[in-house]
């Protein structure tokens, strides 16, 4: 009897180690996969509700924007002598009569 191993046996016992081995790998694949489907998922979700939020702000900055720029037109139609008046017209005769005298 031989003491030692030859070659075909330790391969052989090498090759049926292996194949367990493998087959975990492979599992262990298999579940990263689909916990990776899952985390695309959620990013596709998160992004989208980010963009959502981002195209709320987008509209509410607009609609302040808007009523800025409504209040100034309404702020230039109540300034006391609008610019071409007849009224700024006499104010600025006025003036001028003054810095004469």
């Amino acid at each position: 009897m031989q003491r030692t191993f030859s070659r075909r046996t330790f391969v052989t016992g090498l090759g049926m180690l292996s194949i367990p081995l493998i087959a975990l790998a492979q599992n262990q694949n298999r579940d990263n996969r689909a916990d990776d489907a899952k985390n695309r998922e959620e990013k596709k979700e998160e992004a989208e509700e980010k963009a959502k939020e981002n195209e709320e702000k987008r509209d509410e900055a607009k609609d302040e924007a808007k009523d800025k720029a409504e209040d100034a037109v309404d702020d230039r139609d109540e300034v006391v002598d609008g610019p071409g008046t007849d009224r700024s017209q006499d104010r600025r005769e006025d003036r001028r009569r003054d810095a004469v005298k």
